[in-house]
């Protein structure tokens, strides 16, 4: 009978779940409460073989000493084979196997791959075709880039664009494969051996996953952190461990709910936590320990089974926490740091450079629920293909956030022809949160602002009435000619479907790379009318754009929606929505110019009461409304100036 050995790929830094593997070395990070390496090592041992190899360089004391005990624990022989630089795949199988010499086969389970499938049966095809490699690869997720004949055999590993097979991390090879990798190299790639193999005619066969078996690469902190919630809603046939540890997961967030904390999307959940009553938690994992300080929204982070301090101030001080530059693979004193101009309540933003290469830096106030949500919400329309800033870390911990660098340029420095492309791209975008973003945010229980209500709008009309009416026009009798039809305004809008928005789409917060729109300052994202988008960007007082532009623009978001199986707005909601847009910008310029003492929204004042009559006059059922528009232009124009 041949003998097998298992072997368990465990070496790699896991820098893309930094700044979490700052702490430990990634086979050692908890899946629903497990270590990897546990949860690896278990898989292999249910095969049958009682011989694994495990490699290790980052922290590499820290996985001997775990494999040591996990040996103890379950009388599984477990040899380390340690490495003194990175030897990559390939170079780590190569010198891990001469810990078993006598294995004339190998099945090989990357650490940071969870799996629940029938390993007994991928080694017994293996054996029974005489195959040098089977490859377990996954049909409709991931790059997709194996080829497969149409007997199974494996054409191309690495085939782009092909629309084939997922490499799972899960294979077993004859041992005489590894004299395909490349002698001259102390890190050769497995791959490219098997692809070796392949080329001179050797049999290597790929088995292709059901659609019904549970796998994934938690190689990034958002693949980490959705897993969790995709392993929930799983029927798991064949990994014991990991069948036992989502029971347990789904105890202890029970038992956090019944404590007075809300639960919801992606959660991992360690022992002894420390969360108080009234906290939220949404797509989070906590490490064993963990202690959080307040009853506060905790979104989208993992939290490493330490104390988190409380919020520090988020003033002109604060700088980047240290982990940011280890996790960006920088120096800070090689680095600069250029501030930005302040762009919300309880936020702090840096231009990190480092070189020809830089980052957004914020850190935020999370006693701001729409600071704390910001990267659950960025990280989900990133899912949903909404074009955003990718944010690249998230040190939850010290409720910072590091996302890509987009530039100075948005859509207000654009002219011309070029304006049009954009816009329709931004429609485009829009469309797509609106029609497809609507199911999948209440899927995700999607931590958003509260969303639109009666209260609401009135708080906007009150917020016009207070600021421009009274504060700077100092004509608060204004409002008598539209107090009336406003209600029936409120009530067009109340009568819309509630979809996703992103609730502040104008023209500054659409910047521009590379000719490429990308969305921004989305954290007051809530339920809304989809025409309360429209009507701010299209009524923007920031660009007034011409009548002509606004009709097309509006008739492309039309047709989008359209494309994606939605049914648009009504043109005459839209004006509604732009009216009601205004009001609230209008009350904004004057607060920002008269008690915030920014004099630089003074100047779009006018502008605003221009839309305001455009929307009124466009709408044609609203004479109170267009009335108090005109009066409130003229009298701008005559106290504020031009």
């Amino acid at each position: 009978m041949s003998k097998i050995s298992g072997f368990v790929l465990a070496a790699g830094e896991g820098r893309r779940l930094r700044p979490a593997t700052l702490s430990r070395p990634k086979a050692l990070v908890p899946f629903c409460g497990v270590p990897l390496l546990e949860l690896a090592s278990s898989a292999l041992h249910e095969t049958g073989m009682n011989e694994i190899v495990v490699n290790a360089y980052y922290q590499g004391d820290r996985v001997y000493e775990a494999s040591r005990r996990l040996g103890e624990r379950y009388g599984w022989d477990i040899r380390v084979s340690s490495e003194s630089k990175l030897l990559n795949q390939g170079g780590g199988l190569r010198e891990g196997v001469k810990l078993v010499p006598d294995a004339e086969h190998i099945l090989v389970h990357n650490v940071d791959v969870i799996l629940d499938y029938d390993l007994k049966s991928l080694v017994k095809t293996h054996l029974e075709t005489g195959a040098a490699v089977t490859a377990l690869v996954i049909p409709g997720k991931g790059p997709r880039t194996v080829s497969l004949g149409l007997d199974g055999r494996v054409v191309k590993f690495r085939n782009p664009g092909q629309e084939g097979y997922t490499f799972s991390g899960i294979h077993i090879f004859r041992r005489e494969v590894l004299d395909f990798l490349d002698p001259n190299r102390e890190d050769p790639d497995i791959i490219c051996a098997y692809q070796r193999a392949v080329d001179e005619g050797l049999l290597v066969n790929g088995i292709v996953a059901n659609h019904g078996v549970y796998w994934s690469d938690i190689g990034t902190a958002s693949d980490y952190i959705l897993a969790h919630g995709a392993i929930a809603d799983c029927a798991l046939k064949h990994n014991t461990m990991l069948r036992s540890a989502q029971a347990e997961q789904a105890r202890r967030r029970s038992e956090l709910e019944l404590r007075g904390v809300s639960c919801t999307g992606s959660l991992g959940l360690g022992v002894e936590l420390s969360v108080p009553a009234g906290s939220h938690l949404h797509n989070a994992v906590l490490w064993d320990y963990t202690r959080l300080p307040r009853p506060l929204l905790y979104a989208d982070g993992i939290f490493v089974g330490d104390d988190v301090q409380a919020p520090k101030p988020v003033d002109d001080a604060r700088l980047p926490d240290r982990r940011v530059y280890i996790s960006l693979g920088i120096e800070p004193e090689k680095s600069e740091l250029e501030p930005l101009a302040k762009q919300g309540s309880g936020r702090k933003y840096l231009r990190i450079k480092s070189g020809d290469r830089s980052w957004v830096w914020c850190a935020y106030n999370p006693e701001r629920r729409e600071n704390a949500g910001f990267a659950a919400i960025s990280d989900f329309l990133c899912r949903l293909g909404v074009r955003v800033p990718d944010v690249t870390l998230h040190l939850a911990d010290t409720f910072e956030l590091v996302s890509s660098d987009l530039g100075q340029s948005d859509i207000n420095q654009v002219a011309g022809q070029m304006k049009e492309h954009l816009l329709f791209e931004v429609v485009e975008q829009v469309a797509l949160l609106h029609v497809r973003g609507d199911q999948a945010a209440r899927l995700e229980e999607l931590p958003m602002q509260k969303g639109f209500t009666k209260g609401l709008y009135d708080w906007e009309r009150d917020y016009f009435r207070n600021n421009m009416l009274d504060r700077c026009l100092q004509a608060p009798e204004l409002w008598v000619d539209a107090a009336s039809e406003y209600c029936d305004l409120r009530s067009v809008l109340l009568r819309e479907p509630l979809v996703p928005i992103h609730r502040d789409l104008q023209s500054a917060n659409v910047k521009v790379l590379d000719g490429r729109v990308y969305l921004i300052d989305f954290q007051g994202m809530r339920l809304g009318s989809a025409a309360y988008d429209l009507g701010s960007l299209l009524y923007d007082p920031y660009q007034c754009y011409s009548l002509e532009l606004r009709s097309s623009v509006w008739r492309r978001y039309c047709r989008k929606v359209h494309d994606f199986n939605g049914t648009p707005p009504q043109s005459s909601v839209l004006y509604a929505a732009a009216y009601q847009r205004l009001l609230q910008a209008l009350g904004a310029f004057g607060k920002l110019w008269l008690k915030d003492g920014l004099e630089w929204y003074k100047q779009f004042i006018v502008p605003g009461f221009r839309m305001l009559v455009e929307a009124a006059r466009e709408a044609d059922r609203y004479p109170g409304l267009l009335e108090m528009a005109r009066k409130g232009l003229a009298l701008a124009e005559k106290k504020v100036g031009d």
